[in-house]
């Protein structure tokens, strides 16, 4: 799989990247990400426990490496152009140039969730488990329309790449997370949901059985803010 080889940023290369560069991301542990003064991003990982898988599969490689598998399957994303070590042990970074275009949540807060975008939306998920994407923490946030109308997906991470179509309860914990904020429920509304939900349906290839059933789990979803509620 094609992407950049790991190499050392030392600390003066760092400083130098961060002169003129805005702080979009900061914690308690430091910087996360910063957007660099020619418009690269460069996120930073940082292992926060002794033991982790991310001390074997750094989340910056899994970035990287994630962004080599979306862009072989046709999906719009992020364009990585290094991938470093830096001096503080288990201090990882990818530098970046970003997927242009707006998120779906900022085209909702702006109005221009209209019909033809529900479409697309509901085909473009349906296409991510065609192709057995699971992006374990999909929302209105990380899917981009990009200024030539395609839908993308950023903040790439936290995903997997599976060789066989999605499961139905894979499938279900993505709609899932994507209704569970309160303020993408109500920028979508009851009607904004069902048109993604039957554009998601129509670009599957379900039983009319499967169809009805996962229809109806979704919307308890909607109705009960991402949580499924026993009756």
């Amino acid at each position: 799989m094609d992407f950049p080889e790991n190499r050392t940023l030392t600390q003066s290369e760092f400083e130098c990247m961060c002169r003129g560069a805005d702080v979009l991301e900061q914690d308690s542990r430091g910087i996360k990400v910063l957007r660099l003064a020619d418009g690269d991003m460069l996120k930073l990982f940082r292992v926060k426990r002794a033991w982790s898988s991310a001390r074997l599969i750094p989340y910056s490689k899994r970035f990287c490496r994630n962004a080599a598998r979306l862009a072989q399957r046709g999906i719009p994303t992020v364009s990585v152009k290094a991938w470093y070590q830096l001096g503080s042990p288990g201090t990882t970074a990818v530098l970046y140039r970003p997927l242009p275009g707006l998120t779906i949540r900022e085209i909702a807060r702006s109005g221009g969730l209209g019909n033809t975008l529900l479409q697309q939306l509901g085909a473009f998920v349906a296409e991510l488990h065609r192709q057995g994407v699971y992006f374990r923490s999909l929302h209105f946030g990380n899917i981009v329309q990009t200024p030539e109308g395609k839908l993308g997906l950023i903040d790439i991470a936290d995903l997997g790449v599976r060789p066989w179509r999605l499961f139905n309860f894979e499938r279900l914990r993505n709609f899932r997370h994507l209704c569970r904020l309160e303020r993408d429920r109500q920028q979508f509304g009851q009607q904004g949901w069902q048109r993604l939900c039957s554009a998601y349906l129509d670009a599957t290839q379900m039983s009319a059985r499967c169809r009805q059933k996962f229809a109806m789990q979704a919307q308890k979803l909607f109705d009960h803010g991402g949580t499924e509620k026993k009756s």
